[in-house]
């Protein structure tokens, strides 16, 4: 496939998440979009909705990872993940969300980062 037809591709996947100390394991919903691909960079955006944890059917986490060149041999990660809230309503227990979704997507990209790292 040509770089130029890579942008825009999705694919659409769903998986079980594992228990934590805070939820049970539960089915998560990922479609995830090629936003950008060239020689010096990729970037892949993800929309992920957990319907089953709890006020899970009123929020969805939006996750980016950006690969940058960076020199020869090199390269540089960005991550980022974001809440968003059905209808803009944020419930009472939003900061709890935010929080969980920090935790998850950070531990997601260090093993991401480990992974590009000892397979490059």
């Amino acid at each position: 496939m040509a770089m130029e037809q890579a942008v825009g591709a999705s694919q659409e996947i769903s998986y079980v998440m594992p228990k934590s100390i805070f939820v049970k394991a539960n089915k998560a919903f990922e479609k995830s979009t090629i936003i950008a691909y060239n020689d010096d960079c990729f970037v892949l955006r993800n929309r992920t909705r957990t319907p089953e944890v709890p006020y899970g059917e009123y929020f969805c986490t939006w996750t980016q990872l950006v690969v940058m060149r960076d020199g020869r041999n090199c390269c540089r990660m960005v991550c980022s993940s974001e809440a968003e809230f059905v209808d803009g309503r944020r419930p009472m227990v939003a900061r709890q969300i935010e929080s969980g979704i920090r935790r998850g997507t950070t531990e997601y990209f260090l093993l991401f980062g480990q992974t590009v790292c000892r397979h490059a």
